[in-house]
């Protein structure tokens, strides 16, 4: 009885089992692991801390600004009615 290399071997099942490592390393790559996940979401999270606080910066220096010119004008406006005041007895 003649016998082939793949019967004595059991080509088929080691080719099986070739192709499942394949589609596990495939579905590995794919999936991330928790780890990677968590990882991937605190550092989406801290970028959009960084940029709350670069805009909230950017708004106090703003506001800052905003309110010494408004300040400003204020003063003149006092300045100018008391001239009138005084001028005009």
């Amino acid at each position: 009885m003649l016998h082939y290399i793949w019967d004595y071997y059991n080509i088929p099942d080691i080719l099986t089992n070739i192709e499942r490592y394949k589609m596990n390393a495939e579905k590995q790559t794919q999936v991330k692991s928790p780890t990677m996940q968590l990882i991937n979401h605190c550092q989406k999270q801290n970028e959009l801390i960084f940029a709350t606080r670069k805009r909230l910066f950017d708004l106090e220096h703003k506001q800052k600004t905003e309110t010494i010119l408004f300040s400003g004008l204020i003063a003149i406006v006092y300045i100018m009615a008391i001239a009138l005041v005084v001028s005009h007895g």
